[in-house]
């Protein structure tokens, strides 16, 4: 008895030590102010009343220009007259930068554009995409979705926010620049690829080769990801810029089986569709390993000061509350995305007539790849889950492994933490893991300093809209993301 009362007392103590530990950590790990970062320019009001006026407008215009991408198009077939009527557009809106830059048409599509700095540093670049996704459903759209309508000072339009917004915002900071005499530091690069919706493997994929082939080194690069984001990290008050350092990777596995078909009035037990259903039962219910790693560690101890206690505590203290952050986490679809490997079965085949059984069954699974999480682990870790030699598993389509993790800190992460402070007051910024695909993928050999960020402010409406019907931006939103880059290009 005796024993147990001591095992008690020095377990309470120990628990009491790691609470107070815990509660020490996270009061000794205050806020910093937010608001000691100056812009790095003075714009008088009737110069942003300039771009409030007419930068929403030239978006507008933008839209009209039907640049789709269709899975089943190629690069001899895509929007061919659209996307040079457009180049053609972005040069007369823009004239001082038609002048000052080179233009060069990469792929019969993309553009390369330059403008050449004082500065002997190596360049800094930033990408976005000419092409949009398909609007099967734009009868939905409260306005037309390629008729650029401003409505009371807000634009309806598709590549509202996916990605006509950085292709242009980065075009008026451009020109606005040059206009205002402003000194162009560093040299500039501007990739503007016309086929990121179906992989950038016709477009970004050729500038980075461009890029190579002629030795044009670039320090980091800017593309498009999270914007300033508004209640999406619990706990946090303050708008949230998230900065991307890395993207996951993408695979479609295709399990088929085939066996012997036949009369389906004599079915056996043991047929295609049913050996395939059982493994697919098998993979529905496994989940692949979490990961609590940077650069999702990164977010919430970035974060974790500017919480409210309870959180606070919690996240300054991942050390020992990795864990239970993790529990938390898995618990929501698009949490869990963050912090391990995804899959998801997107196709089923088989039969093609009701009372045969068919001799073969396949399905798709696409696997969306954590960063360290190749594919090839992932294709052996699902034949272990399946644990059925009749179900072949092999890689059905392209496939992208996760990009490298980009640093938190130096060129390029800190001018952009440095203009966010400037411009959007009191938000947090944080480094995190885009989950989705976006160009950097295919400049992966051009520089291991790839920042995916956009400065906008989404709202929850502004996000469910990207890739869905009702896409729009504000003309403050919009008009704020131009003075940003136009900030951004100071600091370089």
């Amino acid at each position: 008895m005796q024993s147990v009362k001591r095992f008690l007392k020095i377990f309470g103590v120990l628990v009491l030590l790691l609470v107070s530990t815990m509660l020490g950590i996270a009061l000794f790990n205050p806020p910093k102010n937010l608001n000691t970062v100056s812009a790095s320019i003075a714009l008088k009001n009737n110069d942003l009343a300039a771009i409030e006026s007419s930068a929403l407008e030239h978006l507008a215009e933008a839209s009209t220009f039907r640049i789709v991408g269709y899975d089943d198009a190629n690069n001899d077939s895509i929007n061919h007259s659209s996307i040079l009527a457009f180049h053609a557009w972005l040069k007369s809106t823009y004239p001082l930068v038609g002048k000052q830059a080179s233009w060069e048409i990469i792929n019969q599509h993309s553009l390369l554009i330059t403008l050449k700095g004082s500065s002997k540093q190596s360049a800094a670049m930033f990408i976005g995409h000419m092409d949009v996704v398909p609007t099967p459903d734009s009868n939905q759209w409260k306005h037309a979705p390629y008729k650029g309508n401003i409505v009371q000072d807000t634009l309806w339009a598709r590549g509202a926010l996916d990605d006509k917004n950085v292709v242009i915002g980065l075009m008026e900071a451009a020109e606005r620049t040059l206009a205002l005499g402003l000194p162009i530091k560093r040299t500039l690069i501007f990739g503007f690829g016309h086929d990121e919706e179906t992989g950038g493997k016709h477009g970004a994929a050729a500038i980075a080769q461009h890029l190579i082939k002629n030795k044009i080194p670039v320090a980091f690069i800017s593309d498009e990801g999270f914007g300033v984001m508004k209640g999406i990290v619990p706990g946090l008050k303050n708008d949230c810029a998230i900065i991307g350092l890395s993207e996951k990777g993408f695979a479609s596995i295709k399990l088929k089986v085939e066996q012997l078909g036949g009369h389906s009035a004599w079915p056996n037990p043991e047929n295609a569709t049913a050996i395939l259903s059982k493994g697919l039962n098998k993979l529905e219910h496994f989940q692949f390993p979490s990961h609590l790693e940077n650069p999702v560690r990164g977010l919430f101890s970035e974060a974790a000061p500017y919480m409210n206690f309870g959180y606070k505590v919690l996240f300054s203290n991942l050390w020992v509350t990795a864990p239970l952050v993790k529990m938390v986490l898995e618990g929501g679809e698009k949490t869990a995305a963050t912090i391990r490997t995804t899959h998801v079965t997107t196709i089923l085949r088989a039969g093609n007539k009701e009372n045969v059984v068919p001799p073969s069954a396949e399905a798709i699974v696409n696997l969306r790849l954590f960063p360290g999480h190749t594919i090839a682990d992932a294709i052996k870790e699902i034949n272990v889950v399946l644990d059925d030699p009749r179900i072949k598993a092999t890689l059905y389509s392209e496939s992208m492994e996760a990009t490298p993790v980009s640093a938190a800190n130096g060129d390029g992460y800190d001018q952009i933490k440095a203009s966010i402070h400037a411009n959007f007051p009191e938000t947090v910024v944080v480094p995190g893991l885009v989950i989705t695909g976006t160009d950097c993928k295919n400049y992966t050999a051009v520089t291991d300093r790839m920042y995916r960020f956009v400065p906008f402010e989404f709202s929850s409406a502004n996000l469910s809209s990207i890739h869905g019907i009702n896409e729009y931006i504000t003309r403050q939103q919009f008009s704020k993301g131009v003075v940003f880059y136009m900030d951004l290009f100071q600091r370089l």
